[in-house]
């Protein structure tokens, strides 16, 4: 059985969540009590040294980083039908991965830290990730203007790993009521079988 730990208010881990439910993948979650560090606590940090999360275990693999974790698990337990989540075509590998990393840098730098800010308490300069995620939402809404995917023409783990800190962005009072073609490729996302609900 997959375990996977995490939190349930945290964008990274319900990347894995849902790409488990939209695979059909059985999984037992194990909720980290961050206010007493357990994710810094010395057990945890055998699983990820970075003290972060999420991480899954599969057996007695261990792979800690969201976007890895949706690699793993598209290449693991994909069948027939859902190969296209990590297709083997090297372009299309290619810019998924380059999709992995602004999910990683670009949106998690602005989009999710300005949520983190105002919801969680975080520290940051909220302005200037607000305004760093205005200019990532105008290129975002260019890309998806004339495609229906952020990669090929089904939805791929570029498109899971770069959905929930985007549709989230409203709790870092950034507004996506200009940006109508990401308000299309939400609805395409949330008609998919086995979508869940965004963390609250």
């Amino acid at each position: 059985m997959i375990k996977l730990h995490g939190l349930n208010v945290s964008g990274n881990t319900y990347k894995a969540k849902l790409l488990m439910s939209l695979m059909g993948i059985d999984y037992k979650f194990h909720t980290l009590d961050i206010l007493n560090q357990q994710h810094k606590s010395a057990t945890f940090l055998t699983l990820n040294p970075r003290g972060e999360f999420p991480v899954l275990e599969d057996d007695k693999l261990v792979i800690w980083d969201s976007q890895a974790i949706l690699v793993y698990l598209a290449k693991q337990y994909a069948s027939s039908e859902q190969q296209h989540w990590y297709p083997e075509n090297p372009a299309d590998m290619a810019h998924i991965t380059q999709w992995l990393t602004v999910a990683n840098n670009e949106i998690f730098s602005t989009l999710a830290k300005a949520r983190a800010i105002l919801k969680l308490g975080h520290n940051g300069d909220l302005a200037d990730c607000q305004k760093k995620a205005k200019t990532l939402l105008q290129w975002f809404d260019q890309h998806l203007s004339h495609r229906q995917w952020l990669v090929t023409e089904q939805p791929t783990i570029a498109d899971i790993a770069c959905y929930p800190y985007i549709a989230l962005c409203e709790e870092g009072e950034i507004s996506l009521l200009e940006h109508l073609a990401i308000q299309c490729w939400f609805k395409r996302i949330e008609s998919l079988h086995g979508y869940i609900q965004l963390p609250e």
